[in-house]
């Protein structure tokens, strides 16, 4: 797990001092740019900073003509929302699957709320639920502002959207989609706005990389600018082939161990994990609400258990 970061000045500084290089030979641009390589070649994914458009200090994102540009700093994008207004609500969106989709498309201008359903829908719904009469149901729903919402986010999720034909003749999608194209953002919606989570290379105030403050990775940085400044040398015979494998081997070593440092969870990601795997009734409808409730625990509730009533009511009800 990455708690906090430091400077990659710190890397370069262990380098210049381990390997007793002299003043005026030193390639700090080289160095900067192995050590993002080697980054990149950790690949884990707890090392980059997540930012959310429209958050922060992050402007968000306006579309315009179908499309937007992605942030300069992305590496890589995690999910999108769409919203009619800077101020939202916003829906999720998917990844399109249309084969003609590389560009914008003719879709409908029109947006795709989920839809509301009326009170006697929720009553309905209610009384075949808790087999209750519907006066019993109505009251339940007008002070079980929970059970509204969990009645209403059932209808909506049994509710299919169908394709229809834009112009052109080509099949549409109701979803809210998306490509990412040529640095990009290209959508099925022609304006609006998005709110785009993604991950970014933590940065100092120079502008320069920052690193996770673990000793793995500043080992495994070394290491790789270490056996970038030996390759050369060691192809023109200037240096031993044990002294390359050595660095060569160090750097395959740190890697993994860094990697492994970087995603191993604390008490309370574990704890998440482990609430999104213990699930009696799968939950495949997550990406709908941005995966917010992923790692909740279930609850489960059975209406004809006497057991399980007559213990909830002595916790609850001191009965």
């Amino acid at each position: 797990m990455v708690n906090k970061y430091t400077s990659i000045k710190r890397v370069i500084s262990k380098v210049i001092t381990d390997l007793d290089l002299k003043d005026g030979t030193n390639r700090i641009a080289d160095y900067i740019e192995w050590s993002s390589e080697a980054l990149e070649k950790i690949g884990a994914f707890p090392y980059f900073i997540t930012k959310v458009t429209g958050k922060d200090d992050t402007p968000t994102l306006v579309l315009s003509d179908y499309q937007c540009k992605l942030p300069l700093d992305t590496h890589r994008v995690l999910q999108i929302g769409y919203s009619a207004f800077a101020t939202g609500p916003f829906y999720p969106m998917r990844y399109s699957t249309g084969t003609f989709d590389a560009s914008h498309k003719n879709a409908n201008d029109t947006t795709n709320p989920p839809q509301v359903f009326s009170e006697n829908d929720l009553v309905t719904v209610a009384m075949d639920l808790f087999n209750i009469s519907y006066a019993d149901a109505l009251t339940k729903l007008n002070n079980e502002p929970d059970t509204e919402s969990l009645i209403s986010a059932m209808l909506n999720t049994s509710n299919t959207n169908l394709p229809t034909t834009a112009s052109g003749g080509v099949i549409d999608s109701t979803d809210f989609t998306y490509v990412i194209n040529g640095g990009y953002v290209k959508t099925n919606k022609k304006d609006g706005y998005l709110m785009m989570a993604y991950q970014a290379i933590p940065l100092d105030i120079d502008g320069l990389p920052m690193i996770p403050d673990d000793m793995s990775f500043i080992d495994a940085l070394y290491w790789y600018i270490t056996m970038k400044l030996y390759y050369p040398e060691w192809k023109a015979g200037r240096i031993r082939d044990e002294v390359y494998y050595d660095a060569r081997r160090s750097w395959n070593f740190y890697c993994k161990q860094a990697y492994g440092n970087a995603l191993m969870p604390n008490y309370d990601e574990l704890e998440s994990i482990k609430n999104t795997w213990l699930k009696l009734i799968p939950t495949i409808n997550e990406h709908s609400t941005f995966f917010t409730a992923l790692g909740q625990q279930e609850q489960v509730y059975n209406q004809n258990n006497p057991r399980f009533n007559s213990y909830y009511e002595k916790i609850f009800y001191n009965k």
